[in-house]
């Protein structure tokens, strides 16, 4: 043997055994496996990875029978993918040390499904129609599964050339849909989305004012339209007697866009203020949640050392920073005769003048109701009105002038202690100043029936003096 040579190589199954001055070492048989999935679709990227014992610095011949190389080198990994369809074979070839193998795996490569759009979707209105979800065409032998963000609904269906309907649902989500071939891993999302929502909850409507309807002497709200398409009416509801509890009293249908209105026929701005809420009904039945209240000013007079006390409650419902007090005397003209801050709440009018007086407060809203809009009503409420007699004109106490009954329901009968002679009367209305009735003094009384429950002033004229008494309409 020749002792200058440092190695022999001896020849084994498993490899080759090498032997020098240190002793013998073993150089193994490289092994060609690799992992890549069984099916695929065209166009798909597939992996594909060496799972052998070769190291990174042998040599790797990979023939992927025609796909196409979109990364990868060497030993790998690879991600490839065919643009036709049928059996692929991937195979594998080592050299290393002397050594080689060779591998080959199939692929069956399928068509891509075709992509559909997803059709359906829509608003669900609770306790409407459910809303159809599905594919505006489909494929044999693939098979669809619906999804519902990004799980799956636990629906799958057949391909049948035609469109697809998966089902009509009423749960909110994002539908989507993946086609599967049959017996492969092949599979392709389709295209689009299915949305499926409910409508906002409505939102309250807003109350602009509630004030005093001064022809028919109650109270007015008014508020603006709402912009929703599938409004039914709205309702209005007004403070019971307990506090923060509220009835219905009525409803407005939907009309043209712009303002509404509601009279509350059964009010009496002359006794109290109210408070009113609305809310806004759709075409299902499905009621909003009521608007903040507005509560109306209710104005009270009495007479004081130096004229009138006008005294009212504030008005709550929108912001203002300044009330204005107004007076008519007579059938003139009204005048504003003082602006007061909004945390006022009394005011004292000092006569000049004799004959009826008529009061009403207003408060002056900080922005307009409808913004730069402009709108055919005082945006600004209105108290009552109240009608006194002057302190300056001569006055009958109650020892010098009868009424009876008061209150009364029918006929009311008038007498004066000093025997004068009454030349007429008039019966007015407090809050506008109207006479409503007028006549000579009546024996048998003075049918006062017509009128409507509430308070009332009598005007008794005489050959020399105008009294002024007042009297309550019962029910």
């Amino acid at each position: 043997m020749n002792m200058k040579k440092s190695y022999i190589y001896l020849l084994l199954l498993t490899g080759i055994l090498t032997f020098n001055l240190n002793g013998f070492s073993s150089i193994p048989v490289p092994t060609c496996d690799f992992a890549v999935a069984t099916t695929a679709c065209t166009m798909q990227e597939v992996g594909v990875e060496y799972t052998g014992n070769a190291p990174a610095n042998a040599t790797y011949l990979w023939n992927f029978d025609g796909a196409i190389i979109i990364s990868g080198s060497g030993q790998g990994p690879y991600w490839i993918k065919w643009e036709t369809a049928g059996e692929k074979h991937i195979t594998l070839s080592i050299e290393w040390e002397g050594q080689s193998c060779t591998k080959t795996k199939p692929v069956v490569v399928s068509e891509q499904p075709r992509i559909f759009e997803m059709t359906g979707g829509g608003v669900y209105i609770p306790g409407g129609p459910a809303i159809a979800v599905g594919l505006s065409g489909s494929q044999t032998d693939i098979i669809y599964k619906l999804f519902r963000n990004e799980e799956y609904a636990g629906i799958s269906m057949v391909g049948t050339g035609q469109q697809l309907v998966f089902g009509e649902f009423t749960e909110t989500g994002i539908y989507t849909s993946k086609g599967r071939v049959d017996g492969s891993d092949c599979s392709v999302m389709m295209a689009g989305q299915a949305v499926i929502t409910t409508p906002e909850p409505l939102s309250a409507p807003s109350i602009c004012v509630v004030t005093f309807d001064t022809i028919l002497n109650h109270n007015v709200v008014i508020w603006k339209n709402m912009e929703a398409s599938d409004l039914s009416h709205f309702n209005i509801y007004k403070e019971t007697h307990q506090n923060n509890e509220y009835d219905k009293i009525g409803e407005v249908l939907i009309g043209n866009p712009g303002y509404y209105s509601f009279s509350d026929v059964s009010s009496n701005p002359l006794v109290k203020s109210d408070k009113y809420k609305l809310s806004a009904t759709d075409t299902l039945g499905n009621e909003s949640e009521p608007s903040a209240f507005h509560k109306t000013i209710h104005l009270n007079i009495n007479p004081g050392i130096y004229g009138f006390n006008l005294i009212w409650n504030h008005y709550e419902g929108y912001a203002f920073a300044t009330y204005r007090i107004y007076r008519q005397y007579g059938a003139a003209s009204w005048e504003l005769i003082d602006s007061v801050a909004s945390n006022v709440d009394s005011y004292t009018d000092v006569y000049t003048t004799s004959g009826l007086a008529t009061y009403y407060i207003e408060a002056v809203r900080n922005e307009p109701c409808g913004g730069e809009e402009k709108n055919n009503f005082n945006e600004n409420t209105q108290s009552n009105w109240v009608t006194s007699a002057p302190l300056g004109e001569e006055e009958m106490t109650n020892e010098g002038i009868r009424i009876y009954p008061n209150p009364v329901t029918n006929r009311l009968f008038i007498k004066l202690n000093n025997n004068s002679s009454i030349t007429g009367i008039e019966i007015i209305h407090p809050s506008t100043g109207i006479v409503l009735i007028t006549g000579k003094l009546d024996l048998s009384g003075t049918d006062v029936s017509p009128l409507m429950p509430g308070l009332y002033i009598l005007r008794i004229l005489t050959e020399d003096q105008v009294l002024h008494a007042r009297f309550i309409r019962g029910q």
